[in-house]
């Protein structure tokens, strides 16, 4: 039985940490086309 709550913990921290870093990524890629738009105008 603890080894599946095991793959279970792993299996969570995973997801969060791939939802995490995308959401940080999406940040920042929005922040420098915001910058890029403002040194086109």
């Amino acid at each position: 039985m603890e080894a599946i709550y095991i793959v279970l913990i792993i299996n969570l921290i995973v997801w969060t940490g791939l939802f995490g870093y995308t959401f940080f990524t999406n940040k920042k890629i929005d922040e420098l086309k915001n910058k890029i738009g403002q040194l086109e105008k």
